[in-house]
């Protein structure tokens, strides 16, 4: 009987014993995730006719002139306070993972009169051009050269869009032909 009951105590002593004791895992998982710092835009509208920011077609522009890519009017300054989305014709869609900041560059025309001072103001035989992007004040507005242009705007955080637009400052003499005179903007994102 002595052993009937040691029996059933140990019995008894074995069920009470915690089973994560018994079964303990002999290992363990880890889950790695990488997040690429990713860059990546894209900029919309990709043409801008100057003087016709209302798509009326054969307009040009005159000497002396300051034009602004503002779809409220070709010759309206964006707000000098802090531009408006209201008063900026490009939109860059943001993909990036990571904040990004913006250098614009306004490359010379390939034919015509003028060619890019880097100044920002125009002058005999160049055209001035400066940057400006939706919230910045006129004394952020940044010089739009045709190489090396400072950053034009410092941080956008990643997959935040922006609205941004150009001005535009035309030669302070008269034109010596008709030729249009047709650019390439470059706006570059890298990362902060």
């Amino acid at each position: 009987m002595k052993r009937l009951l040691i029996s059933v105590v140990l019995a008894l002593a074995l069920l009470l014993i915690p089973a994560s004791a018994v079964f303990a895992a002999a290992f363990d998982t880890v889950t790695v995730t990488a997040v690429p710092s990713y860059i990546a835009i894209s900029n919309a509208p990709n043409t801008w006719v100057i003087n016709d920011v209302a798509g009326a077609g054969g307009k040009t522009i005159l000497i002396s002139t300051t034009y602004y890519s503002n779809p409220l009017g070709d010759t309206t300054s964006p707000t000098v306070g802090g531009a408006t989305d209201a008063q900026c014709r490009f939109t860059i869609t943001n993909t990036s993972t990571v904040a990004t900041k913006y250098t614009v560059i306004f490359a010379d025309p390939a034919a015509g009169d003028s060619t890019n001072g880097n100044s920002g103001a125009a002058g005999a035989t160049t055209f001035g051009a400066k940057t400006y992007f939706s919230g910045q004040a006129s004394a952020a507005w940044v010089v739009a050269k045709n190489a090396d242009s400072a950053t034009a705007y410092p941080s956008l955080a990643a997959t935040t869009n922006i609205k941004w637009g150009l001005i535009y400052a035309s030669q302070t003499d008269a034109w010596a032909s008709g030729t249009s005179m047709v650019s390439t903007i470059t706006i570059t994102a890298t990362s902060v």
